[in-house]
């Protein structure tokens, strides 16, 4: 099954809670609605405060470290995360998530990954 993970960043001037809640009622829908083929679609919010385990030390420079929250959207098949990307690419549809996204996030530190 075929899945995205992005690592995404919040705007520096929201809270966490207003970050969490923006993207859970007005983003999560809008993304729904644009791309139907999506299967799963989950969120994994990391907290301010995250805990250090022994001598781990995270750099607050690395991209994981600074994400607020990591996504995931699973596809069913190729075919249905092919459809997702041609659809993303679309000139419409980059204008409506970006739109979006710049009421919440920090589009330009998201990072996304495709795994298996």
């Amino acid at each position: 099954m075929p899945k995205l993970i992005a690592l995404i960043s919040k705007k520096p001037e929201i809270s966490e809670e207003e970050f969490q809640l923006y993207y859970e009622e007005k983003h999560v829908p809008l993304i729904r609605s644009l791309f139907p083929m999506l299967g799963d679609y989950k969120r994994t919010y990391l907290s301010s405060d995250r805990l250090l385990y022994g001598e781990l030390s995270l750099d607050p420079n690395n991209a994981a470290s600074s994400c607020d929250v990591i996504t995931e959207l699973f596809f069913k098949n190729d075919e249905e995360l092919k459809l997702f990307m041609e659809l993303a690419a679309r000139d419409d549809m980059v204008e409506a998530v970006r739109n979006d996204e710049s009421n919440f996030l920090d589009s330009n530190k998201t990072i996304m990954y495709r795994v298996e």
